[in-house]
């Protein structure tokens, strides 16, 4: 059985792959951006972002299914909060394997991110990996004065490569992408119009998109308990180990204020995943694309 689904998923819909599968990657973005991270990063007027939909104190919980056949199962969870200190945002996602598929295939991811408040942009980044006997552990500083970021990683803490790369243009890190997209300004785009963006990852950075497919109302969703109005989003995928060339990943994000995923559907070359969403609290705004 194929278990990258929670790798895939941990992050949404701009994670690439953690592990073993780090050379496919799973590619979205977006643009809606005004001032900067530094007065002095000459990218001021396209590298920062207005924080309208989210607090701290945040945390929303999704159900990972895998389906193999015509049968979904209940694989996993992932779990997304947001906390402040100071000027800074501090966010965390954790996936875990369910108690009966840790017999097959444990996994344990925490992923970390620490943000400027007032940009989106991010300060530090910390994944830490443990799928099976697989671990990585990754370590990024974003450097504004100097332009360039500190990219520690290797199997463990203890025994790090470290890597400069040089920051001639706005990058994120896999989980702060996610909450500065929540916040991207749909007014005047167009069905099918492509939000480009870098994201570093490790070592490399990669340049994805995220293609806008237009809204649903009232679109079903039983494991969410409810009818929704939703916006809905394809990342782009690149074929390799875990899809197939032309698979398309989609992700149904709430059509209100907050902007949360709801719903995340995508094949793989054996099976496919689906995470739905399965509690939340704290939210700045109430619910309202929920019916």
């Amino acid at each position: 059985m194929n278990t990258t689904w929670l790798p895939v998923l941990l992050l949404l819909f701009y994670l690439p792959f953690s592990g073993y599968l780090s050379d496919d990657y799973l590619a979205m973005d977006e643009s809606d951006m005004e001032s900067a991270v530094d007065p002095g990063f000459e990218l001021q007027e396209v590298c920062s972002m207005n924080n309208r939909s989210f607090l701290p104190g945040e945390k929303i919980v999704y159900t990972v299914y895998y389906k193999l056949g015509f049968v979904w199962l209940s694989a996993g969870e992932v779990t997304f909060s947001v906390g402040e200190q100071g000027g800074d945002y501090h966010f965390k996602a954790f996936g875990r394997t369910s108690s009966t598929y840790d017999r097959l295939f444990k996994v344990r991811d925490t992923y970390t991110s620490r943000v400027d408040k007032k940009s989106l942009m991010p300060l530090e980044a910390i994944r830490d990996v443990n799928e099976g006997s697989y671990t990585k552990y990754a370590h990024l500083n974003f450097d504004y004065d100097n332009r360039k970021i500190v990219a520690k990683h290797g199997r463990t803490k203890d025994k790090l490569e470290v890597d400069e790369i040089e920051m001639n243009t706005c990058i994120h890190d896999v989980l702060s992408i996610i909450y500065y997209t929540r916040n991207l300004n749909l007014n005047g785009v167009r069905k099918n119009d492509v939000f480009d963006f870098n994201v570093l990852f490790d070592d490399k950075t990669y340049e994805v998109g995220l293609q806008y497919l237009g809204r649903e109302e009232n679109m079903r969703i039983r494991r969410a308990g409810g009818d929704f109005d939703l916006i809905k989003f394809s990342p782009n995928l690149i074929a390799g180990k875990v899809f197939n060339e032309g698979d398309r990943m989609v992700v149904w994000v709430s059509d209100d204020r907050n902007r949360i995923p709801i719903q995340i559907e995508s094949p793989l070359k054996v099976g496919s995943v689906r995470m739905v969403l399965q509690e939340y609290e704290g939210l700045k705004y109430p619910l309202l694309a929920k019916n």
